[in-house]
């Protein structure tokens, strides 16, 4: 708990720990978005994806963040989604870089984009707080997620784990400094993908 709202982390990861390959590229990472026939919309999303019966289940039941922290890395890579981020919820971007020259873009919707850009984590970590208004606050992207992994804020990591080894890349969980416990997994078996939801011991709660 960060204030008055959960943190959680999510992302599809190889069973080796990795999030992306060495050139950003994702394999099969993704691919149980499209293994099964249930049509399944996320807020933002142009297309529907299209889940198995379990995971469709799965991504329902989980709650809807109230605001999302990613890295400039990951905006720049989904070009800032096109000004829908992922479920729609106002999205805080670290970085020290001012926004793109061609920033923003006009909306499908034509609404306001919600995007603000700040260059602390404490400051991102404020932001989100008044935006979730008491609701979860997602994190993405590697760098970011780590670095609320040391400063111990994140409260759930939800794993996608992927049956694919990838040797190298990018990882998820890389310099933490120090161990990290966490409580014995909720495991969902999916196709192509197991979701494992993890609760994070934390010995100094904020």
């Amino acid at each position: 708990m960060y204030r008055n709202s959960r943190v959680s982390a999510q992302f599809s990861m190889s069973l080796d720990g990795y999030i992306a390959r060495d050139d950003d590229g994702i394999g099969p990472l993704f691919d149980w978005y499209e293994a099964g026939s249930v049509e399944t919309w996320m807020p933002g999303h142009p297309v529907p994806f299209h889940l198995s019966e379990a995971d469709a289940a799965y991504w329902k039941s989980l709650p809807r963040e109230g605001a999302f922290i990613c890295g400039r890395r990951i905006f720049d890579m989904t070009k800032g989604w096109g000004g829908h981020p992922p479920n729609e919820s106002p999205t805080v971007v670290l970085t020290h870089r001012a926004p793109p020259s061609d920033w923003p873009p006009v909306r499908r919707d034509a609404q306001p984009v919600p995007f603000e850009f700040v260059g602390d984590l404490d400051s991102a970590l404020e932001r989100a707080v008044q935006l979730a208004a008491g609701r979860e606050i997602g994190v993405a992207g590697a760098d970011v997620a780590q670095q609320c992994m040391r400063l111990g804020v994140v409260d759930e990591l939800r794993v996608d784990l992927v049956p694919v080894l990838f040797g190298r890349g990018i990882r998820w969980f890389a310099d933490l400094e120090t161990d990290i416990m966490l409580d014995d997994p909720v495991i969902v078996p999916g196709t192509r993908v197991t979701h494992l939801i993890y609760q994070v011991r934390r010995l100094d709660p904020r």
